[in-house]
């Protein structure tokens, strides 16, 4: 049974993860992948520039660094990358996001992890491999992705899993659910399929109506959250989650989620300083409440000030928005979406406003407290 524990109410704090790119080329040829028109190209980041990215990631007093691509484990450099973030810059966590097809072998799961790697999360779209290696592309994938989990939890790492929800799966998450959680998985994000840049002309008929894919969501957390420490899902409008909001992690609730990354120290290392403040400025003065603001303070607000205009640049708010309890701490639906499918699905929830943004991530993990071990 699981020990009750209480919300103090005290606001989340704020996440010190960051990404270090190595890379698009990738073994795998996903049909939802952001990146696919980029995944063939040959000019990755050389060593040096990657160890210049990490320094300065480390600089910045981030302590945990999430190493991506692509498939950073395909680099023949990776092990000596992940040595030089551990025992060089001093990083005290550092994850990989991986398909699996390097961890599956047991020798370099062990050199991965002796070498720093402390989290792995892996990508496991599917409850089997048919579902699993069509929408990766590449036969065997599936099994791969299976017997990472098994070696990285033998050695003795954190293994976390991806899975993007989309047409094709969206009515097997329960099932995707059942799958990692026997494998021994007991932290799992659910990331709606939600077209970027790359992505916007290659896969339309992948993304998938939120009233639709909801149901599904929710007949899968309530099998699965007393089974789970974590479960997150992942860009999808609050009011389609009515009930299960605290399993929820859009644009804003990045600043406070643990294992999502700071934003705003991500476009200081990616575009500049000049930039990042611009950026959080622009959001803090043109659409943050000045009140909210000073609750929050300075160094909420620039994160908060960046996720904002990246709001603006991705998502629309119809008008039914503005009646809904959700709306201040909701980026709405993304502008791709809406292409899509329309505003019509929205339905606003009524009730008191809720405007803590970190609410629904504090609940979360205060429900991972509670698990037992």
């Amino acid at each position: 049974m699981k020990q009750q524990v209480k919300d103090s109410g005290v606001r989340m704090p704020l996440t010190f993860r960051l990404d270090a790119n190595l890379g698009y080329v990738c073994n795998n040829n996903c049909m939802f992948c952001y990146f696919k028109h980029r995944k063939d190209m040959v000019d990755n980041p050389s060593t040096s520039e990657v160890k210049r990215r990490l320094s300065l990631i480390r600089q910045l007093g981030i302590k945990t660094v999430e190493l991506t691509g692509g498939e950073p484990t395909i680099r023949e450099d990776i092990l000596e990358l992940i040595s030089y973030a551990k025992k060089e810059m001093g990083f005290e966590n550092i994850s990989i996001i991986t398909n699996g097809s390097r961890f599956c072998d047991e020798s370099f799961a062990s050199k991965a992890i002796d070498a720093g790697v402390d989290d792995v999360l892996v990508s496991i779209h599917g409850n089997d491999g048919n579902l699993h290696d069509k929408l990766t592309g590449r036969g065997g994938s599936f099994q791969e992705a299976v017997k990472t989990v098994k070696n990285v939890l033998q050695i003795g790492a954190t293994c976390r899993t991806n899975t993007v929800v989309s047409k094709l799966n969206y009515t097997h998450v329960t099932e995707i659910a059942k799958t990692i959680c026997d494998l021994g998985v007991r932290e799992a994000n659910y990331i709606f399929f939600s077209p970027l840049d790359d992505a916007t002309s290659l896969t339309d008929d992948l993304m998938v109506e939120y009233s639709k894919s909801a149901p599904h969501m929710k007949e899968m957390i309530d099998s699965y959250k007393n089974k789970m420490d974590t479960l997150s899902v992942k860009v999808i409008p609050f009011c389609f989650m009515d009930g299960y909001e605290d399993y929820v992690t859009d644009l804003y609730q990045n600043s406070y989620d643990p294992y999502e990354w700071d934003y705003y120290n991500r476009v200081k290392v990616r575009r500049g300083t000049m930039t990042a403040n611009a950026a959080a400025l622009a959001g803090m003065i043109l659409f943050m409440n000045k009140k909210h603001t000073l609750k929050i303070g300075f160094k909420e607000s620039l994160r908060e000030g960046v996720l904002r205009v990246e709001t603006y640049r991705h998502c629309i708010k119809p008008k039914a928005c503005k009646e809904c309890k959700y709306e201040p701490i909701c980026p709405g639906m993304w502008k791709h979406y809406n292409k899509r499918f329309g505003l019509q699905e929205v339905k606003p929830i009524p009730g008191d406003k809720i405007y803590d943004i970190d609410t629904t991530v504090r609940k979360r993990f205060l429900r991972r407290l509670s698990s037992p071990n």
